[in-house]
């Protein structure tokens, strides 16, 4: 058990409380609060409150939660789908017999997850310039420096992404028609943070980006002059 699952344990129990009633208090399940005390963390939508809770400042418990995920990055402990993803690659030689090609390389727990939920009916989040967490490098991105995460919020792109789930970007790479992609937006008011969108790309207009959702579906056109960026989204898991 590392620092952080400690402290989170060690409170848990000074209020009396089982891991249900803890999570229920920061919107985690009782298994999301086994795996923090056990050192397995890597989402906490709720960690401000979690570190008011436990009365550590937000620079150590960010630093306290990167500790936690570089230990259990050692652990090897993969998600399904990233085991999918670094399963050996099968190919047949001339002569018929069958080899397995290497399996790539699972890149470290050190794919920030970038922007907080708003909430509503639109899925804005903004980026205020916080990481959220870490999480694992899929194979394709080991080497793209810029890649991030974030996470999904609201159902404006169910049933394509659910809320909850992880989405990994990779921003070198070109979008096209058709692709879903995160769109960042410059703040509505002076001094705000930029905005977030997950959205489908449709096309380039004169004056506008277009970008279509699933719920309701619709297409909606943003202002080109408040673009930033566009991301394209290479990964997601539940």
């Amino acid at each position: 058990m590392n620092k952080l699952g400690e402290l989170i344990r060690a409170k848990r129990k000074e209020m009396g409380l089982t891991q249900g009633q803890f999570g229920n208090l920061f919107g985690a399940s009782q298994t999301t609060v086994s795996d923090w005390e056990r050192g397995n963390i890597s989402m906490m939508r709720n960690w401000k409150k979690l570190a008011n809770s436990l009365g550590v400042s937000e620079s150590d418990f960010l630093e306290m939660m990167k500790e936690a995920t570089e230990e259990a990055d050692k652990v090897k402990r993969l998600p399904a789908a990233l085991k999918i993803l670094s399963a050996p690659a099968i190919t047949a030689t001339p002569s018929g017999s069958v080899v397995a090609a290497p399996s790539p390389q699972l890149g470290p727990r050190d794919v920030p997850v970038l922007g907080r939920a708003k909430g509503g009916d639109g899925g804005e989040f903004e980026f205020n310039g916080q990481v959220m967490g870490w999480v694992q490098r899929p194979p394709h991105l080991i080497g793209v420096l810029d890649a991030y995460a974030t996470y999904v919020d609201g159902e404006s792109m169910f049933p394509r992404y659910k809320p909850g789930e992880t989405v990994w970007t990779n921003p070198p790479k070109p979008f096209a028609r058709g692709d879903d992609i995160i769109v960042q937006l410059h703040p509505e008011e002076e001094g705000g943070n930029p905005r977030g969108y997950i959205k489908e790309f449709v096309r380039w207009e004169p004056k506008y980006l277009v970008v279509a959702q699933y719920n309701p579906p619709m297409e909606i056109k943003y202002d080109r002059d408040m673009v930033i960026s566009i991301h394209k989204i290479d990964f997601s898991q539940k």
